[in-house]
């Protein structure tokens, strides 16, 4: 019994472990947020940390200057870029209205 036991705990420890240092992500809390509050976070942020939390989110995406150089598109400027995390933020919400504050921006393209 008690080797069963260490089985369990030698499985389940690395998952209890990988949840805990998620949950301190700073990325991560950006997801647990929404409305106003979600807002207010992403307006104190930097264009750059808007920008790297899009590309954890999306690695397939275009949001490095990098990579909007090189492919001929135009930067991404900050309110682009809060839109942008907080319509792939809210978009999961079930009961969104589509609104950042007072501008729709549900299927708007980014």
């Amino acid at each position: 019994m008690e080797s069963f036991i260490k089985q369990i705990i030698g499985y389940q420890l690395p998952k209890i472990i990988a949840m805990e240092s998620q949950r301190k992500d700073w990325r991560y809390q950006l997801l647990d947020l929404k409305d106003k509050t979600l807002f207010d976070r992403l307006s104190l942020m930097k264009r750059q940390e808007l920008l790297q939390w899009l590309q954890w989110n999306d690695c397939n995406g275009i949001y490095t200057d990098y990579d909007c150089i090189r492919k001929g598109i135009p930067l991404f400027t900050k309110m682009q870029a809060l839109a942008t995390v907080y319509h792939h933020i809210m978009r999961d919400h079930e009961n969104w209205d589509g609104y950042m504050g007072k501008e729709y921006i549900r299927g708007s393209i980014f």
